[in-house]
């Protein structure tokens, strides 16, 4: 008898994302909700020393303490990977609708209250302080270089948010609009925020002959810190996650003015995934669009992304 072999059609894969929550395995699996870290757009859930962040409305999940992110399907495969990937279909096709308890008690919560923009909230933060504890998580624990660091520190484009690094998003005038918060609990982007591009460039060219654009701001660091060029007229970018509107703008925009300068150069800085190829593809065709040349670099040692890279350096060098 031939057997024909099992396969999920387009149409059911998206019906599995939407329906089922990331946060309902978690709990499902013996995780707690994190109550007092946890908020509408970022629930955190803790296994004893496990630490599971679910974001996207319940669509995404990311593991602090590891590689481990993706959707629901990549989540299960986690948390079962002796499952058939049939099983695994077929477990989240029942929990379609099901919704998580973690959800219900944080959107029961009073929202957050402070309706400031950006711009004033990010003009109260101070700056980022030697030895400090946002200072220590970006030396010691993402173990990018001090240098680079207290570089982009003078530039203005981080500041010292007691509980993450605040890196700042800004318009084509350099007014804040926003902002991504990393910290050792913190991966999420500012209330209100206008995500356009954080950008780091720390020489002083007028003009931008290379730049690189990567996922998120601590990678675009981290780049810096292993590009044996870093140029003058180098300018780091990230673009907190995905690519809206403004953040598109912002990329056009720089492509425009590089169209004229010699040796112009797109280069994109992306995790060595198929989330990074999507994210590359967008990329090259802004820049084909510009008729400005692009590349891609991939982390060095093939890790999932540049932070890790430099964090197995250090490991390798202690």
């Amino acid at each position: 008898m031939k057997y024909q072999r099992f396969r999920l059609s387009d149409e059911d894969r998206s019906t599995i994302i939407s329906g089922v929550s990331c946060a309902t395995l978690l709990e499902r699996g013996g995780y707690r909700l994190d109550k007092a870290k946890s908020t509408r757009k970022c629930l955190k859930y803790r296994d004893g020393a496990n630490h599971v962040v679910v974001n996207h409305e319940g669509r995404g999940w990311w593991h602090a303490n590891g590689d481990g992110k993706g959707d629901v399907f990549a989540l299960m495969r986690h948390l079962h990977p002796e499952m058939a990937w049939r099983d695994v279909c077929l477990e989240l096709g029942r929990l379609i609708g099901v919704e998580p308890e973690g959800a219900v008690y944080v959107r029961s919560r009073p929202a957050a209250t402070d309706t400031r923009r950006p711009a004033e909230r990010w003009a109260q933060k101070k700056p980022l302080r030697r030895g400090g504890k946002v200072w220590n998580y970006l030396v010691r624990e993402r173990c990018l270089p001090e240098d680079v660091v207290r570089r982009a520190a003078m530039k203005g484009c981080i500041r010292d948010g007691y509980h993450a690094a605040w890196f700042a998003h800004t318009d084509a005038d350099g007014n804040v609009c926003g902002a991504e918060l990393r910290g050792p609990d913190t991966h999420m982007c500012l209330g209100g925020t206008v995500k356009t591009l954080f950008r780091f460039q720390p020489g002083s060219a007028a003009q931008v002959r290379r730049l690189v654009v990567c996922e998120a701001a601590i990678d675009a660091l981290s780049f810096a810190a292993l590009d044996p060029v870093r140029t003058p007229d180098t300018m780091y970018c990230s673009t907190g996650g995905g690519m809206g509107p403004e953040t598109m703008a912002a990329l056009r925009a720089h492509l425009a003015d590089m169209r004229q300068v010699p040796d112009a150069v797109l280069i994109v800085g992306t995790d060595d995934d198929d989330a990074g190829d999507g994210f590359a593809d967008i990329l090259y065709g802004l820049a084909e669009d510009a008729d400005v040349a692009f590349d891609r670099r991939l982390p060095p040692d093939r890790s999932k992304d540049f932070n890790s890279t430099l964090q197995n350096m250090a490991a390798r060098a202690a």
